[in-house]
């Protein structure tokens, strides 16, 4: 076990923790939008700096990636960890000012005006839904393209991903809800990424609950046989 010191709290973490899993599983918040315990930390937003001490030394860090330390000494709500705070979502703000989201980040870290020229994107370049498709789903549909301002999350050529199987992860871990799903008729579609699919109904309830894509991919990577697979978790 290692023992380190949050914002005056001695805190007890397990060995190979991060700074910020340390301080959730303590109460202490840290704000982020780039995390998710289920993938690899991505230090995209930057939200999560804290000013760490280990012996003589501080420094700056991002929380979601810094392992702790035995003795470590953490401060997440000094002034120069508020006003760093304050420009990163400045930033995000001026990048994409309609989301509510951000607005709600904003009274809680006190950010009262931007700064900078605005434009009008929806998408923050967390990157949680590329790395979720590519890590937890296995599938790499959806990547980066471009650089600086015309840096962009989106289907190669901007065609239909032929490896998407419209499972709906990517929405799921949005911070932001800018990656919709629909489900009509019979049919999952997602417009971001210009795919629509067919939609399984449960053999035993009739509800839809998976895309055909998804099927074909479960019955390749699982071996189980298709019957098993077309019962929805309600009904299993």
């Amino acid at each position: 076990m290692v023992k380190l010191t949050i914002d005056g709290k001695e805190v007890i973490a397990r060995e190979g923790q991060t700074v910020l899993e340390a301080a959730r599983e303590a109460g202490i918040f840290i704000p982020t939008l780039c995390y998710h315990h289920e993938i690899k930390p991505y230090t995209a937003c930057r939200l999560c700096m804290v000013e760490v001490t280990k012996g003589k030394r501080t420094r700056f860090v991002t929380a979601c990636d810094y392992p702790v330390a035995d003795g470590m000494v953490v401060r997440t709500d000094t002034e120069k960890v508020k006003k760093c705070r304050k420009l990163v979502l400045e930033l995000l703000m001026a990048q994409c000012p309609n989301l509510p989201q951000l607005q709600e980040l904003a009274q809680v870290i006190g950010v009262e005006k931007v700064r900078f020229s605005k434009r009008d994107d929806d998408c923050i370049l967390c990157g949680m839904c590329v790395r979720t498709c590519a890590e937890v789903v296995g599938l790499n549909a959806i990547g980066f393209e471009g650089r600086g301002f015309n840096r962009r999350v989106c289907t190669p050529f901007d065609e239909p991903s032929d490896p998407c199987i419209l499972c709906g992860a990517c929405s799921y871990v949005c911070p932001v809800n800018v990656i919709p799903v629909e489900e009509v008729d019979g049919y999952r579609i997602m417009e971001r990424w210009h795919k629509k699919s067919a939609m399984v109904a449960c053999s035993k309830c009739g509800r839809y609950f998976m895309t055909e894509d998804e099927l074909r991919y479960l019955k390749e990577k699982t071996g189980l046989p298709e019957e098993k697979l077309r019962i929805c978790m309600d009904c299993r």
